[in-house]
C-alpha cells in the first residue's frame, strides 16, 4: 500500500490518532471489570492480575499506551510548529484546537492516575486539590470543590464520559471533519496510518508484558525504590510538581503554575497576533533585502552533502534532525527531573502484611485539619521522590 503524502506530513498526528483509539478499546475492556468504590476499586485491579492475566495486560497496555500518546502529541506540536503551521490563515482554528487537547489529556492522565486507587493513586488524589488551589482568586474555592465532590464513581464519569467527549469535539475540528472529506475517508486514514503505528504498538505491547505495574500485594512485593529511571505516563503529570522539589513558596508555584500557564496561553494565542503565511513572507523579503543571499549561501555551504545525499533526502534528513533536537531539549530535562520517582514501588509499604491494607483510604482521607502534611506540597512531593526519607 502506498502511503500518501500528507499521511507522512502528519505522521506524529495519525500515530496520536491511533493510539486514541487503543485507550478507547483498552480503556472500554477495563471498565467491565472496574469497581468504582473507595474499599473495592483496588481490589478489582488486583484481581485481574491474579486472576485474568490477559486483560491484566491490558491494563499495562492501556498505560503504557498513554505514555506514547503524550511523546506523540509532543512531537507532533513540535513539527507543527517548526513548519510554522500557525501562520497559515485557515490553519488557525486547527492550531487553537489542537492546543486546547492538551487539556483533556492532561485530565485523561490524572483521572486515569487516580483510579486504579493504588496508594499512588491515593496521594495524587490528596495532591491535585492542592495545585489547584494555586490558580488565582478561584483557587482555595476550587480546591475545597475538588475535595468535596471527589467520589470513585464521579472520577469514573470524568475519565469515561465527559472528557471523551470533549476531546471528540475538538477532535473533529481538529482533523476529523477533514479527513471524513478526503477519499476514502476516515477509514483509509486509519487503515494507512495503522501501518506507520504497528512498531510502536508492538513496542507497547512488549512494556506492558515486560514492565507490569505491581499489583499483586502482599503475595508479590514491590522494591521500595521500583520505578526509577523507568518512564512511566505519570511523569508528565509530576512534572508540574517538581519545582517544589526544588524550590519554595512563591518559587515552586511560579516555575510549577504560572510558567506553564503562561506558556500555554501564549502558545494558544500568538497566532491570532500574526499576519497569514502570505504576507508574512512577502513582508519579510521587503524587510531584508539580502535575504536571498543569506539563502543561497546556506545552500553553497550544503551543496557537497547534497551531492551525496540528493536534494530530497537532505531536506527531509534536516527536517527530521530539527525534530529530534527540539524534542530532546523537552525531553531530557523532563527526565533529569523525573527519573528518580520510584512509581511503582509504593505496595512496599502500604501493603497487607505492612499493616497499611493497599486500596483503603487512612483515617485521614480528605481531612487537613487531622494531618496538616495533606496540604503541604513539599511534603506530599518529597515522599512521592524519597519514601525513605520522608515520612
Amino acid at each position: 500500500m502506498k502511503i500518501k503524502q500528507y499521511h507522512w506530513h502528519h505522521f506524529f498526528g495519525g500515530i496520536a490518532l491511533l493510539l486514541l483509539i487503543v485507550q478507547l478499546l483498552s480503556g472500554s475492556v477495563l471498565t467491565l471489570f472496574y469497581t468504582p468504590h473507595l474499599n473495592e476499586a483496588y481490589a478489582s485491579v488486583q484481581y485481574l492480575y491474579n486472576e485474568l492475566s490477559a486483560v491484566a495486560w491490558v491494563r499495562d497496555t492501556h498505560r503504557w499506551a498513554a505514555l506514547f500518546l503524550v511523546l506523540a502529541v509532543i512531537m507532533h506540536f513540535i513539527r507543527s510548529f517548526l513548519r510554522k503551521d500557525y501562520l497559515v490563515r485557515e490553519s488557525k482554528t486547527l492550531w487553537l484546537t489542537g492546543i486546547l487537547l492538551f487539556l483533556p489529556l492532561l485530565g485523561f492522565l490524572v483521572t486515569g492516575f487516580i483510579l486504579p486507587w493504588e496508594w499512588r493513586g491515593y496521594w495524587f488524589m490528596e495532591m491535585v486539590p492542592n495545585y489547584a488551589g494555586e490558580i488565582p482568586l478561584i483557587g482555595p474555592s476550587l480546591s475545597s470543590f475538588l475535595l468535596d465532590a471527589f467520589t470513585m464513581p464521579r472520577a469514573l464519569v470524568v475519565h469515561v464520559v465527559i472528557l471523551p467527549i470533549i476531546t471528540l469535539v475538538l477532535l473533529d475540528i481538529h482533523t476529523l471533519s477533514k479527513i471524513k472529506r478526503r477519499a476514502g475517508g476516515l477509514f483509509l486514514y486509519v487503515r494507512e496510518h495503522g501501518l506507520l503505528t504497528t512498531p510502536f504498538l508492538l513496542i507497547i505491547g512488549i512494556l506492558a508484558y515486560a514492565l507490569p505495574m505491581p499489583s499483586q500485594d502482599p503475595a508479590i512485593i514491590p522494591m521500595p525504590l521500583e520505578g526509577e529511571r523507568i518512564p512511566t505516563a505519570e511523569w508528565f503529570v509530576l512534572i508540574f510538581y517538581v519545582p517544589y522539589l526544588y524550590f519554595k513558596g512563591v518559587g515552586a508555584t511560579l516555575f510549577g503554575f504560572y510558567i506553564p500557564l503562561a506558556i500555554f496561553l501564549v502558545l494558544a494565542i500568538f497566532p491570532y497576533f500574526l499576519r497569514a503565511k502570505g504576507n508574512a513572507v512577502a513582508d519579510k523579503t521587503k524587510r531584508e533585502p539580502h535575504a536571498a543571499d543569506k539563502k543561497g549561501g546556506l545552500r553553497r555551504l550544503l551543496s557537497p552533502l547534497r551531492k551525496i545525499m540528493g536534494e530530497r533526502a537532505l531536506t527531509k534528513t534536516a527536517g527530521a534532525l530539527t525534530v529530534f533536537l527540539a524534542a530532546m531539549a523537552l525531553f531530557i530535562p523532563l527526565y533529569a527531573v523525573s527519573y528518580a520517582s520510584p512509581t511503582m514501588g509504593c505496595n512496599s509499604c502500604h501493603n497487607l502484611t505492612a499493616g497499611n491494607r493497599m486500596g483503603l483510604p487512612p483515617p485521614t482521607f480528605k481531612d487537613r485539619e487531622i494531618n496538616p502534611n495533606l496540604k503541604d506540597n513539599t511534603f506530599m512531593v518529597e515522599h512521592w521522590f524519597y519514601p525513605q526519607v520522608v515520612w
